[in-house]
């Protein structure tokens, strides 16, 4: 096997020489800028094989965990197999299981395909035809599910949301391609206050790390955010006051505009003393998640300590 192969195309690379080098030498067009680590224009995913720690400079846990590194400053002692990060390979056919309602304009949409590796909290990009592709995430566990499971908001004029509403039903076929992000569990520390805070179907990942991180016995406080502007935008609430209930250290706070609830400031007000010291996860509309992001990073939480997924509209 060659020391270096990019997608499935060998590279020679040569001992002492950079990724970035040997990339560029064989008229591979790799971004870069500063060459030396920190800028990441360069940044690429090891699928295969493990990166040297060195080449993973500056990068936060979860990148590190996807196998993110730095060609520019990795020298592999071992063979890698490598791939631009927005790389999510080939489109894989599912079978939809189930599309059942959670809330007045919330569905469940679960379906099924074969060796999708995942982890709790990433999302996928779902595809119904040539130009009918949507990205959602994931509420699913790997380890407990034997679906992928999606909650799709039914816009009144969105194409995705008249698919799922007027076509979809169990046994149909669709495709997906994935995963991809970095809003889940794994690199955080079991004893770290999590907080999760979500808007709408923000839920849906934030439903899956939450599953994660109690299936890894995490050991400090939890609490679960959930924003909505009406009570009956809310959803899984029974599943979630129950989880609260069975689990000493998860706490489930609701909240809805309708009844004064801005999930968003009643979150930071609640938790800015101990964003220091906690992990983190923004899940929702773009605008809420650069608000907590930029609010809690001004309370002293770090930039790596907050992994997010905001949700931006189709075009």
């Amino acid at each position: 096997m060659s020391l270096l192969t990019y997608k499935d195309r060998p590279v020679d690379i040569a001992p002492g020489e950079t990724v970035l080098d040997a990339l560029l030498r064989a008229g591979v067009e790799a971004p870069y800028s500063c060459r030396s680590g920190n800028c990441q224009t360069c940044m690429h995913r090891a699928v295969e094989g493990k990166p040297p720690e060195q080449s993973q400079k500056g990068l936060t846990d979860a990148q590190k965990a996807l196998g993110f590194f730095l060609p520019c400053i990795c020298e592999p002692t071992a063979p890698l197999v490598i791939a631009p990060p927005d790389d999510a390979g080939a489109a894989m056919e599912a079978t939809v299981r189930e599309i059942t309602p959670l809330s007045h304009d919330v569905v469940r949409l679960r379906i099924e395909t074969a060796n999708f590796a995942y982890r709790p909290g990433q999302f996928l990009e779902l595809i119904a035809g040539d130009d009918l592709k949507r990205h959602y995430s994931l509420a699913s566990h790997p380890e407990e599910d034997p679906f992928l499971e999606m909650h799709i908001r039914l816009h009144p004029n969105g194409r995705m949301s008249r698919h799922v509403q007027e076509t979809l039903s169990t046994g149909h076929k669709v495709h997906v391609a994935g995963p991809r992000g970095t809003c889940f569990y794994e690199g955080v520390d079991a004893d770290q206050p999590l907080i999760l805070i979500g808007a709408g179907t923000g839920l849906a990942p934030l439903y899956g790390v939450l599953r994660d991180a109690l299936r890894k016995e995490h050991r400090g406080p939890i609490r679960l955010y959930h924003g909505a502007r009406e009570r009956k935008g809310l959803y899984l609430t029974e599943e979630l006051q129950a989880l609260a209930k069975s689990r000493a250290n998860v706490e489930y706070i609701p909240a809805t505009l309708d009844a004064g609830g801005d999930v968003a400031a009643l979150a930071l007000e609640a938790e800015k003393s101990r964003a220091a010291h906690s992990a983190i996860f923004l899940c929702g509309g773009e605008a809420l998640v650069k608000r907590l992001k930029r609010d809690f990073f001004m309370s002293g939480a770090s930039l790596k300590a907050i992994r997010s997924d905001a949700f931006t509209p189709a075009g």
